[in-house]
């Protein structure tokens, strides 16, 4: 895998550069860690520099990883410097120098791992759970070889070799897992140029209000120990990582970390409670960043899913366009066709010098025109099947929308020897939706049903709660099996003549009217279809 420079500073990620910007970065590193150390100087250990909170560690690891490990002999001078400034006990030279290497190897190392296994610009729930896992075991190889140099400089003593590693364990692996995602985060953002939304500040805002009110009970109510009711700091961090995901989970964690140390050092706690506060403050962060982790590949998963839709659907528009055309283009060849020779033969009856043949002419001509009624139904209900999409919505009245689409088609049906009954329940109430489509709906309903009826077709309407229902039903043969999975797809047709656009037309009306669309056989013979619509609309 290769080591990750999209986060890097720019004149840090280059190749040496100049010796002023080394020194300039390198210098003001180190005045950070002196700072850092100064700020948290607190519970150490006999006086021999090891705390309970160690941000500097954090620090460390974050400067390794923007400015690469060229930059290690700044660790060792920041350590070295700390040391003779700032800690108390009776250190001497040597150890101070000895101490110094082991912190500048072992940060070192650390970065160059995390480098290699947590790519910082990947965020993922198995990412997060290998930063978990190498930091604590890395710190704690860390804290053994630190303690053991202690030890061999006579200033540890075996009897306080133990504490002294659970000590320095405790605060740089909990300085280290609090601040760099944060830090991480941050370079994040502000490489990809992201503002923050305002979704995302209300959710900073909640999550300020609960920590706040959890941070009240845990340190005012006096009747328990603190870290007993410290739970309640699960509430604003599982908020904050569900709402923000990884980004905002991890800068939220170095703010409570650092309210609770605060308000502990405040208020006096013994080294007992501060261990047991950091070791539920480490809990407290593993759990937050693994849901934020989760949340956050969860969100890009769908996000690439819908992409990935998106992309199908465009596929899918692309060879529907061509399918339409091809079913177009052999749907009214025949009839251009047809009407080419009826326009023909017509032309020759007029001119024909042996007779008058007038009478055969208009019939050629009646037949020309009816072809070419055919090509202009083929053309609108291939229009209607691509521009179904738009909801113009008004209060529709269904039952007068059934008998004007009724009134329109009875002469036709009764010539293919169809009736078509209608039954309505009494004052049924308007529903909301596209009145033109709808209209295209159940034209595209009945008129399916005239073709299969041998004798009969009824329509039905009522209502059922809080939707209106209409069937219509037919006396037909029935749906075959063979196209029943496959009724509402794009040309599949039960007629011969038919392009399969009409009931997808249909599918495609009721689904953007929120409704439902249900069909059966029925034991007597012919087939029901049922149309159910919200009657406040989608």
């Amino acid at each position: 895998m290769r080591p990750n420079t999209a986060l890097r500073i720019p004149s840090l990620a280059a190749s040496p550069g100049t010796r002023l910007h080394y020194w300039l970065w390198g210098g003001t590193f180190a005045a950070v860690y002196f700072l850092i150390e100064r700020a948290s100087f607190l519970e150490q250990l006999d006086g021999i520099g090891i705390t309970l909170w160690s941000p500097s560690a954090g620090a460390s690891v974050v400067f390794l990883l923007l400015a690469g490990v060229r930059f290690t002999p700044f660790i060792f001078l920041a350590s070295v410097i700390t040391d003779f400034a700032i800690y108390s006990g009776p250190r001497g030279l040597l150890a101070p120098i000895a101490t110094s290497v082991v912190l500048a190897i072992g940060f070192t190392g650390l970065s160059r791992v995390l480098e290699k296994v947590w790519h910082a610009r990947k965020v993922g729930l198995s990412r997060v759970l290998v930063f978990l896992a190498v930091v604590p075991v890395g710190i704690l190889l860390l804290a053994f070889a630190y303690c053991f140099v202690l030890y061999l400089c006579g200033i540890l003593f075996l009897d306080r070799f133990l504490i002294a590693l659970r000590n320095f364990w405790i605060g740089n692996t909990l300085g280290i897992i609090t601040l760099v995602p944060a830090a991480v985060s941050v370079l994040r953002a502000n490489a990809d140029r992201r503002s923050l939304p305002r979704r995302e500040l209300v959710s900073a805002a909640i999550f300020a209000a609960l920590l706040i009110a959890a941070l009240w009970i845990i340190f005012g109510l006096r009747r328990a120990h603190e870290y007993q009711l410290f739970y309640l700091l699960f509430i604003p961090v599982v908020w904050i990582a569900v709402r923000a995901g990884y980004a905002g989970v991890s800068l939220a964690l170095p703010v409570v970390h650092l309210l609770i140390v605060r308000i502990a050092t405040m208020l006096g706690y013994a080294d007992y409670d501060f261990i047991a506060f950091q070791m539920l403050m480490l809990v407290l962060s593993a759990t937050g960043l693994l849901l934020g982790a989760a949340v956050t590949e969860a969100r890009s998963s769908a996000e690439r899913m819908r992409l990935r839709e998106t992309e199908l659907a465009r596929a899918t528009r692309q060879a529907l366009v061509g399918a339409t055309g091809t079913a177009v283009a052999h749907e009214i060849s025949q009839p251009l066709a047809a009407t080419t020779n009826y326009l023909h033969a017509a032309r020759r009856m007029l001119l024909a010098p042996d007779g008058d043949r007038r009478a055969e002419a208009a019939a050629a001509l009646a037949k020309a025109e009816t072809e070419a009624r055919r090509v202009r139904e083929t053309l609108e209900r291939v229009r209607e099947y691509v521009a179904s999409g738009r909801l113009q919505l008004s209060d529709v009245d269904l039952e007068a929308v059934i008998a004007k689409i009724v009134t329109l088609i009875r002469h036709d049906a009764l010539e293919r020897g169809v009736r078509i009954e209608t039954s309505t329940k009494p004052y049924l109430p308007t529903v909301r939706g596209d009145a033109i489509q709808l209209e295209q709906l159940f034209l595209n309903l009945i008129w399916n049903a005239v073709d299969a009826a041998s004798s009969m077709v009824t329509v039905n309407c009522l209502q059922r709660a809080d939707r209106l229902v209409i069937e219509v039903q037919d006396n037909g043969p029935g749906v075959s099996a063979a196209v029943a999975d496959r009724l509402f797809e794009p040309f599949e047709s039960t007629k011969l003549n038919g392009m399969g656009l009409g009931l997808t037309l249909v599918r495609q009306i009721v689904d953007a009217h929120a409704g439902a669309l249900t069909w059966s056989n029925l034991s007597s013979g012919g087939a029901r279809f049922t149309v159910e619509l919200r009657i406040d609309g989608p």
